[in-house]
């Protein structure tokens, strides 16, 4: 929740400052609950916040912002481009996703996504490939899992 509060402070920044009762428009929750929570805000050092003042992002809340649009920008790509995931269900995904990946897994995955949108035919293929799968099928037949060879570094011996 803290990353939502955090990530829509940022983006309405931009047009305009940001009123309490606004942001809880926003989010779709209770202006009681964002007096709560921006107080949190406040107390980690995120944003300022004076009494029926506008919220602001501190330099440490501006950049958890940008880091939390980073990785919606890159699993939004992944998903969609990549993948070929309808955008609707991929923004569900990206916020299931989104507070769980390590930025060691996300500098990664930016690479990939960069790489394969440089590769039209490859994403041709990989569209191919993913629109013929059996999705209606379990799993392990849609992907044939198993058939994969096991990577050189990885051991098969427990």
């Amino acid at each position: 929740a803290q990353e939502n509060y955090i990530e829509a402070i940022y983006l309405m920044s931009h047009s305009k400052p940001v009123r309490p009762s606004e942001l809880a428009e926003n989010l779709g929750v209770k202006r009681a609950s964002v007096s709560k929570f921006i107080s949190s805000l406040v107390n980690k050092g995120f944003v300022h916040h004076e009494s029926h003042g506008d919220i602001v992002l501190t330099d440490k809340g501006t950049a958890l912002a940008k880091a939390i649009i980073r990785r919606d920008d890159c699993l939004t790509r992944l998903l969609v481009d990549v993948c070929g995931m309808d955008s609707e269900k991929a923004f569900s995904e990206v916020h299931r996703l989104e507070h769980v990946i390590s930025d060691e897994v996300l500098i990664r995955l930016e690479i990939l996504v960069d790489f394969a949108c440089s590769s039209e035919a490859w994403l041709k293929r990989l569209h191919y490939r993913i629109n013929t799968a059996r999705i209606d099928r379990p799993t392990e037949q849609a992907l044939q899992v198993g058939q994969t060879r096991v990577h050189p570094r990885q051991s098969t011996a427990k």
